[in-house]
């Protein structure tokens, strides 16, 4: 299964940096131009702080843009378990990081893509990869390339 195929998560900071073209993060707006061929969660806890985060405009830029997407995005507004949030607590995340991890875990998705350099580095034996968005951005070149 290729990249492109899989569900992926791409974590506030992805959504921040590349809406808003932040200097520095040029590869978070990048991604947001690949969109279009992916397969991209929004769980919760993600929609919740990019509403903390972004403006009313900015949130109705994100929803015109999503609307766009050949394939709808996996949108889950329940809760994840809290067995599955201690597990990631008690692993030694944040709050924050513990429910997108249980997020993650529970709707099956297998990539995060995140900036956020203290999010799980630590930890191994996860269900999911965690990836840059540069990383992610070569993988599908290299997909394009074949």
């Amino acid at each position: 299964m290729s990249i492109r195929d899989e569900w992926s998560l791409l974590d506030t900071n992805i959504w921040i940096f590349g809406q808003r073209r932040v200097p520095g993060f040029t590869e978070c707006a990048e991604l947001l131009d690949f969109l279009n061929r992916l397969r991209v969660a929004l769980p919760r806890q993600i929609l919740q702080e990019l509403q903390a985060n972004f403006s009313d405009s900015e949130m109705s830029s994100l929803f015109r843009l999503l609307n766009r997407l050949p394939t709808p995005p996996k949108i889950d507004w329940q809760k994840p378990a809290q067995e599955t949030v201690a597990k990631y607590r008690n692993m030694g995340c944040k709050l924050g990081d513990a429910v997108v991890s249980a997020h993650l875990e529970e709707l099956g998705v297998n990539i995060l893509v995140t900036e956020n350099r203290d999010f799980l580095e630590e930890l191994s034996g996860l269900p999911f990869r965690r990836l840059k968005a540069r990383e992610f951005l070569a993988e599908l070149r290299a997909l394009n390339q074949r």
